[in-house]
């Protein structure tokens, strides 16, 4: 089981190397992350864009070896050259690169040629913090604006599948809210009551529970102090959060003021997808492609 991001470089040291179709690779911030991971040796990097930017670029950086140009202006038809090596089984990872997140999601969802391979794609992020024993991971904060209570059971099954991949044999998962018991007034907490009520008597390999507060998650003196007795309290792994709002407000105060380290995937395709923001640090968007990687193979194959 994953405890720190240091773990997850272990396990991508150990993976096999995958191929990574970057789409709009002519900028400064990801050929700076892709040469970061191929400097790890994680990564063969197809690079699709402008490719006289591109060059200029892997020069600026002193990148000499370890990847593939191609050239491609067109936003869509960089997305399709993606799509399609997913398809044709020629490439294992997608990342976005300089282009607008809604134009590559609108590649993946494409009926004819996209990857999509759930129903709902989502974001998962992981946490790891310097006053923790482990890592936390977040869902969702950058895909699903306002997810209904059955949305809500993908995005848990997606975030579930994610840690399963890192080797957690049984994820605690907690429905985050604003208090720990429902209220009629606070639809994040029907959700929850809903979401309990539906895995009730299903048989699954992870533990689920909620409505809770944040503190109720991470905190046994919380858990102790409010009486409240649960599988998941104080222990959880996997927060799922009412909103997008909600948990993109709670993963990069992770970052930006708590010191956290973090990385992220789009579930729910065929592939790894990385999606990394230019506000992130070169070492987020690294662990985002070792999360890729390690996701790809699973933890437990790395030998782990």
């Amino acid at each position: 089981m994953l405890r720190n991001l240091d773990e997850l470089r272990v396990a991508a040291k150990k993976a096999q190397k995958k191929r990574m179709a970057v789409v709009f690779a002519h900028d400064d911030h990801v050929i700076e992350a892709v040469k970061d991971a191929i400097d790890f040796g994680i990564v063969e990097p197809i690079l699709i864009g402008d490719a006289e930017k591109i060059i200029q670029l892997l020069n600026q950086f002193h990148v000499k070896e370890g990847f593939e140009v191609i050239n491609e202006t067109d936003p869509d038809l960089a997305t399709k050259i993606a799509m399609d090596m997913v398809n044709q089984g020629t490439c294992d990872i997608v990342m976005k690169g300089l282009i607008d997140t809604k134009l590559l999601l609108k590649g993946v969802v494409n009926k004819e040629y996209g990857i999509r391979d759930a129903e709902l794609l989502s974001h998962v992020g992981i946490v790891e913090y310097p006053i923790l024993d482990r890592i936390l991971f977040a869902t969702d904060g950058a895909m699903v604006i306002s997810p209904d209570y059955l949305q809500k059971i993908q995005i848990i099954e997606a975030a579930v599948r994610l840690a399963k991949s890192l080797g957690y044999k049984q994820p605690k998962v907690g429905i985050v809210s604003a208090v720990e018991k429902v209220n009629p007034k606070i639809e994040s907490t029907l959700d929850a009551q809903k979401i309990v009520e539906y895995y009730k008597d299903k048989q699954i390999d992870f533990l689920i529970d909620g409505p809770f507060a944040v503190d109720n998650l991470v905190s046994m003196e919380s858990v102790r102090h409010k009486g409240i007795i649960s599988p998941v309290a104080g222990v959880c792994d996997i927060l799922i959060f009412p909103n997008l709002d909600g948990g993109n407000i709670f993963y990069k105060t992770s970052v930006f003021l708590a010191g956290g380290k973090s990385a992220g995937l789009i579930m729910g395709a065929k592939v790894p997808i990385v999606l990394t923001s230019r506000a992130d640090s070169a070492e987020a968007k690294l662990n985002s492609i070792l999360l890729a990687v390690v996701n790809k193979d699973g933890l437990l194959a790395t030998g782990n």
